[in-house]
């Protein structure tokens, strides 16, 4: 019963011990990278156009005449 236990609690620390090295090496890797490969700022997207009155209102009538058929 006790070597049962010993055997968890060695086992469970080693897990715990592994998820927390590979997380400090995965934070580390990325701040180095991130330090010498820094993103590059992605140019602001255009102003989009709204769509012309026309053109809602020509969807909204094509909606409800496909509602109505069905």
């Amino acid at each position: 019963m006790v070597n049962g236990l010993i055997v968890t609690i060695v086992g469970m620390s080693v897990v715990f011990l592994f998820l927390a090295l590979l997380v400090i090496s995965t934070i580390t890797m990325s701040k180095i990278v991130l330090k010498f490969f820094p993103e590059q700022e992605k140019p602001a997207a255009p102003a989009v156009r709204r769509s012309s009155a026309d053109a809602e209102i020509a969807v909204a009538i094509a909606a409800v005449k496909a509602h109505t058929q069905s």
